[in-house]
Formats: C-alpha cells, sequence, structure tokens
C-alpha cells in the first residue's frame, strides 16, 4: 500500500471495505475536518464514518477499516485530520481492505519555507495548492521568505518592478492554512537580506556600506548585500514599521525575524568592533519589538554558530533554525551537535535544491533532508523546516521541488523511512501518479548538473556590462552531449501519459531550458552548432506557464537574459 509519510504500525486484516462511498456518522465536527472529509467519496448510503476526539490537542490517531465501517479515534483534532489524509491515500488503491492503524508523528513541528522574494511570486491559488500538499503529507507549518514584496509603505516604489503581496492575499492565505492545520508564521528579513529596500535614494544612508557601488549582477548582489546599519537610530525604527505593518496579519504565535547572512557586519571588524556584540545588541532589539505582539522568536542560527558566547545572552525560548544544503555529513553534524551542546532549541533546516537550477538536485536533496532529519531528530531536534529557496531569479517551477518537499514531510513524520523501491513507489503513485516520475525526475536533475544556471547569468552580465571577469563556457563536446539527452528525455516524456500531467510539462520544459542554455553559451562562445531548440519558443512557453501560477513578478530579467543571448548569432566574446 503506498503512503506518505509511512505510518508506525498497520495491520491488514482480513476481508475488504464493501463501499468507499462514506457517510460521515459524527455530529457537531470541526469545520475543518467536515472540509477534509469532502474529499472523500460521499453518499448517504455510504459506509458510515465515525470520529471520535480525546481533547483538543495532539496528532496521533488510530484509523480502522472493515467491511461496513470506519473509524476514527485521534488525541485531537488535528489528529483527525491527519487519519483522513491517511485515508484520502488509502482510496487511491483499487479495493482497501480492511486494516488497523496506529500513527504519530516523530517531530511535532513539520515546515516548509518557500521564497517568494527573489524573482518570483506564486498566486494565492498556487500557495493554496502548495497548502493542499502540504496538508495531504501532513507537514504542520509554512513560512513564506519576504524582504519587500509585501505591501509595505516603504517599499512603493518596487511595486511595479518586483511585485508584492498585498495584506489581503496574506489574510486568505492565512485563512486557508487554518483550515488545514497548517501554521502560518511570518518570516521577515529585519537584519541582513535587504537589499532591495536599502537601495533605494531615501534608505542608502542606512545601508551598512556607506559607498556600495551595486553590480549589474543583481541576482549575486541581492544574495550578498545588504545589511542595515546597527548603529545607525533610523534603522531600528525602520524594522519595528516594517515589522508593524507585516504581524497583525497573521495569526501564528510565532514570527521568524531571520537575521541570517549578515556579510556587511565584518565591516565593522576593521574599525575594532567584536562582530558578535554588534550582531547581538540589534537582535534584542529586534525581539523586544517582536515580544510587544506576544509572539514567541525564531531566527536562523547561522550569525551565532560563528559566535556562540552571543547565544548566552539570548532569551532560552527562542526558536534558532539550523539550516544547511550540502551533503557533507561530517560538518551538517557538527553544526547541529553545537547547538545541542549550547542547550538551545533548534529546528533542522534543509533544502530542496532548487535554487540556481532548473529543477532540484535529487542527489544532494536525498541526502541532505534524510541526514539532516535523521541527525536532528538524535540530537533533540524540536523539528524541521525544509526550505525551497529562489536564489538568482527563482527560475525553477515549484512543481520541481515537490519531490524534496514529500521527502521532507516522509522523514518529518517517519525519520527512519529508508529511500528504498517501496517509497519511490509511493512518490510515483501519490505525487506524479505516473509509474515512471522519479526515474524521469532523476534524469533530468542529472541534465541540469551539465550547466550551471547562475554561470550562464554571470556570463551575461560579464559580457554585457564588461565587468571583466572571466567567462565559464561550455565547450563543444559537453553542448552536444546535453543537446543527446535532451532529446531522449524528450521522446519519453513526450509519449508518457501522467495522471499528475503537470509534473511532466515542467519536467520536459526544465529539460528543453538547460538544452537551450547549452544553446546559447555557443554564441557566446563563438561556436557554430546546430540547433535542437528554439529559444523564443522555449521562452513564450516559459513564460506561459510562469503566469499561470505566478505575478508577473521579476519575468522579464529572465527574459531580457535569454533575449541577450539569441541577439548574438554566434558573435565570439
Amino acid at each position: 500500500m503506498n503512503l506518505i509519510p509511512k505510518v508506525k504500525h498497520m495491520e491488514i486484516r482480513s476481508g475488504f471495505l464493501a463501499n468507499k462511498s462514506i457517510c460521515v456518522d459524527t455530529p457537531n465536527l470541526d469545520s475543518r475536518l467536515v472540509a477534509a472529509l469532502k474529499k472523500l467519496p460521499s453518499d448517504p448510503e455510504g459506509t458510515p464514518l465515525n470520529i471520535t476526539i480525546d481533547t483538543d490537542q495532539g496528532e496521533a490517531y488510530e484509523l480502522c477499516v472493515s467491511e461496513n465501517c470506519i473509524t476514527i479515534h485521534a488525541n485531537g483534532p488535528a489528529g483527525a485530520f491527519y487519519a483522513i489524509q491517511t485515508l484520502r491515500q488509502i482510496y487511491e488503491e483499487q479495493t482497501v481492505p480492511c486494516l488497523y492503524i496506529q500513527d504519530y508523528p516523530d517531530f511535532s513541528y513539520r515546515g516548509f519555507y518557500h521564497d517568494v522574494t527573489r524573482g518570483k511570486i506564486a498566486t494565492v491559488q498556487t500557495i493554496k495548492q502548495l497548502i493542499d500538499n502540504l496538508a495531504y503529507y501532513k507537514l504542520n507549518s509554512l513560512q513564506l521568505y519576504v524582504e519587500h514584496v509585501f505591501e509595505f509603505e516603504e517599499t512603493k516604489a518596487l511595486w511595479n518592478s518586483t511585485g508584492f503581496l498585498t495584506k489581503e492575499e496574506i489574510r486568505e492565505i492565512g485563512a486557508y492554512c487554518y483550515e488545514n492545520f497548517v501554521d502560518f508564521i511570518p518570516s521577515l528579513s529585519t537584519f541582513g537580506h535587504m537589499y532591495d529596500l536599502l537601495e533605494q535614494e531615501q534608505y542608502r544612508h542606512l545601508r551598512v556600506l556607506k559607498n556600495y557601488v551595486a553590480s549589474p549582477n543583481f541576482w549575486r548582489e541581492r544574495m550578498l548585500h545588504h545589511t542595515i546599519d546597527p548603529f545607525d537610530p533610523e534603522s531600528i525604527v525602520l524594522v519595528q514599521n516594517l515589522i508593524n505593518q507585516y504581524a497583525p496579519y497573521f495569526d501564528s504565535d510565532t514570527f521568524n525575524i531571520c537575521c541570517d547572512e549578515t556579510f556587511d557586519l565584518k565591516h565593522y571588524k576593521t574599525q575594532g568592533f567584536d562582530v558578535g556584540t554588534v550582531y547581538l545588541e540589534f537582535v534584542r532589539k529586534i525581539i523586544a519589538h517582536i515580544r510587544t505582539f506576544d509572539k514567541k522568536i525564531m531566527m536562523w542560527g547561522d550569525i551565532l554558530l560563528e559566535h556562540p558566547e552571543a547565544i548566552t545572552e539570548l532569551p532560552d525560548d527562542i526558536l534558532f533554525l539550523n539550516w544547511y544544503y550540502n551533503d557533507d555529513l561530517a560538518k551538517m553534524e557538527q553544526k547541529i551537535a553545537k547547538f545541542a551542546e549550547l542547550g538551545r532549541k533548534q529546528i533542522v533546516c534543509p533544502g530542496t535544491t532548487t535554487w540556481n537550477r532548473l529543477c532540484e538536485n535529487v542527489d544532494i536533496e536525498e541526502i541532505n533532508i534524510t541526514k539532516m532529519i535523521e541527525i536532528g531528530y538524535r540530537y533533540g531536534a524540536l523539528g524541521v523546516l525544509n526550505t525551497n529557496w529562489g536564489d538568482w531569479g527563482n527560475a525553477c517551477s515549484l512543481e520541481l521541488g515537490m519531490y524534496g518537499m514529500v521527502l521532507g514531510a516522509e522523514k518529518s513524520w517517519s525519520v527512519n523511512t529508508e529511500l528504498d523501491s517501496s517509497f519511490y513507489r509511493a512518490v510515483n503513485a501519490l505525487l506524479y501518479k505516473s509509474d515512471s516520475g522519479i526515474e524521469v525526475l532523476k534524469r533530468v536533475s542529472k541534465l541540469n548538473d551539465l550547466i550551471r544556471w547562475s554561470d550562464v547569468a554571470n556570463n551575461y552580465f560579464e559580457h554585457r556590462y564588461g565587468e571583466g571577469k572571466e567567462l565559464r563556457l561550455p565547450g563543444k563536446e559537453l553542448i552536444a552531449r546535453i543537446q543527446k539527452e535532451y532529446l531522449d528525455i524528450a521522446a519519453t516524456l513526450s509519449s508518457d501519459v501522467w495522471v499528475s500531467d503537470e509534473y511532466r510539462q515542467e519536467m520536459l520544459l526544465s529539460a528543453e531550458g538547460v538544452c537551450v542554455m547549452a544553446e546559447v553559451s555557443a554564441n557566446l562562445a563563438g561556436y557554430t552548432v546546430s540547433r535542437v531548440t528554439d529559444t523564443k519558443d522555449w521562452l513564450n512557453r516559459y513564460r506561459t506557464k510562469w503566469l499561470e501560477k505566478n505575478k508577473v513578478s521579476e519575468l522579464r530579467n529572465i527574459e531580457d537574459m535569454f533575449c541577450y543571448y539569441d541577439g548574438l548569432k554566434g558573435i565570439a566574446n
């Protein structure tokens, strides 16, 4: 039987469910459970389904299916909701055997983190579909990464060029999260990663780097700069104003203040300041303001790992988000062990590896997600926040990060799951609804390994704006190899029929995009290659897919890059 996540205990009994239609036999159910049950086939003459709930808390449940009755017994409403998700997955089988399931999660916090700042802002409908997936696979928290893409008064001048989420949209997303037992936690950059806001003329004086001159390569610069000046009294006022505008639209009792990658603070070290102390004092001011909203604090832990002496000066109840995105297990364990040794609460944060690519990196994410969660469990982490970043323009579709999401959901609930044939079979059955889903995903992922999106982007900026840095260009042999593999993948996907066809379409578009990158790079290198793709045709279909699921956001930046490349017409660098 295909279940994600795997249940803790299941007994298959003799007999089969006689009628897959249900008739709910429990009055006064939580409205969220009523809505969840509507996703199952129902009929007044269907199989009676009875739900009993002990308290208002708890995620453990028991599910019993007999020939003529279905019963759910849960600790709390959330447990009953997850029992319904399990039943929905069981109903994917043609016949439902009589069975008994006893189940509970290994981690109480099981989250997903999605970047809506670095190029692509999902529509509310897309985010709702994401929430449906989170609920189906028993995740219970969502955060959207926001720097400037909200209806802030301070970023009005950016709205036309970057897009933004409105107050009403945040409320709508929050309400949908509540319906699906998902805690919608606000996440806002309040110290580092304030590039677009602080690049505006009226706020440039609040940058740590007062004389900074922006490079045309805004995708790279956005990741590296800007940190707000902790010594300027105006800085905390600005941060407080942003929080004041954002926090009221969330019902969660938690706020993620971020405060990661404050790279520019190293500037103060040359002036004789202790960077750890400088960081700590400004973070304390942010925390004090969040406390006025009666919310718990989450924050990224990377800077404090560099200055562990500062951790002891922060309140004990802070939830540290301990991120690591590579496959070096020794370094991974070192980071997790450090927070455990310090006695601080941590949530481990692996990643889907979708950034800087047109498809998730399956080889890296499988090691990163599985091992980080396993090590986190061993060291007593409170939960998992699986991250889906959008560096370098957020070119990857959300669909091609969903395997990573499912993998994180599986391990967050059932940490001992092995990535064996039964797991892959369940992913194919439930996510892709295709026997070849995982197999093709891995091929598309491997194809993405052959040419880096960031190299193509860097080459574009260097050639167009003459920054004088060395270009990294593919050779003729590599381009030919990419063309051959793309054509093989395209032949496979074009003849396949998937029930979840959007995944098939996005894999095909990704593979073609890699081939386009290789072929247009030949223009820059001065090679003559016989093309198997057409840039304009691919870009038009890429645009269509983008706009089906996202706001226009910063799509033009990707279009400008490919149009520039295509216009070179064989001109060598």
